[in-house]
């Protein structure tokens, strides 16, 4: 079988779950990850034969993404940002819209102070804000210890400094430590949604990142919020992730716990999905 043949009977399997242009592209990262073909070689050598190994290896590989096994976990990496960051199922991958919250956190001037990343998974945002901010201490912090395992893999081999810890934001914390900024994507979308989540998703990634196991839609962030009144220096800043159908409810807590200069912000993709608010330390 030649490369362009390989690549038709790749598509074709792959349209039954993408689109064109994802079938193409995820049919080049496995190509390049597993093959080391990348998409120059390709078109130069399309008409190449593969190798009985080479070609078992790739369709072992294919045949995850068509049990919808999301591309990211089969090659095992996200390159994002200048940061190669390993995923695997006990983490979320990394989307767009995180990038977004991390892009906006930078705006901050991020010199010398102590950061705190509540629920940092894979720890894409701690990773990112430590790379762009200068002599900053960043805590990321975890109640997944194989979340942490993930996250620490990740800041040795993006060569990057942070202080992991294995905590619950949800059990009363003897933290003594005070911080300037603290940022969570806390898991948000309520387990009676679940039906509406992509089986990309739902197959896949943790369910304790995406879904909250409560009535109460707003538990992390009430958490959260009560923690930063108490951890938050003076005009020390609280960022969050939220579901754009309760952004709203977020910034109403924040009002009753009586931060100010609360602002909300669209994603890349037009959709309120971002807010931040100060501490100026009202009792």
């Amino acid at each position: 079988m030649t490369l362009a043949q390989l690549k038709k009977l790749t598509q074709d399997k792959l349209l039954k779950i993408y689109n064109i242009n994802e079938s193409r592209s995820i049919f080049h990262l496995l190509l390049e990850e597993f093959l080391g073909i990348d998409t120059v070689n390709f078109h130069i050598n399309s008409e190449k034969k593969i190798s009985s190994n080479s070609l078992k290896l790739f369709n072992q590989k294919v045949s995850l993404i068509e049990k919808e096994v999301p591309v990211q976990y089969v090659i095992g990496y996200v390159k994002i940002e200048g940061l190669k960051i390993l995923v695997d199922k006990s983490v979320l991958i990394p989307r767009p819209e995180t990038i977004d919250l991390c892009k906006w956190i930078i705006q901050e001037k991020l010199n010398d102070k102590q950061i705190l990343d509540i629920g940092t998974g894979s720890g894409l945002v701690s990773l990112y804000l430590k790379k762009h901010s200068k002599n900053c201490t960043i805590h990321a912090w975890d109640n997944s210890k194989n979340a942490l395992r993930i996250a620490i893999k990740n800041a040795d081999q993006n060569n990057l400094d942070v202080n992991f810890n294995n905590i619950d934001i949800l059990k009363n914390q003897s933290i003594k430590t005070k911080f300037d900024l603290i940022v969570s994507n806390p898991p948000y979308v309520n387990k009676k949604e679940k039906d509406s989540i992509s089986n990309l998703v739902k197959k896949n990634e943790p369910d304790e990142a995406i879904f909250v196991d409560s009535k109460d839609d707003l538990l992390f962030y009430k958490a959260i919020i009560r923690f930063s009144k108490s951890h938050l220096n003076v005009n020390g800043i609280v960022y969050f992730e939220c579901h754009k159908e309760r952004i709203n409810q977020v910034r109403n807590l924040l009002i009753i716990n009586k931060f100010t200069d609360i602002e909300i912000k669209k994603d890349s993709f037009g959709i309120d999905r971002m807010i931040k608010a100060k501490n100026y330390g009202y009792a």
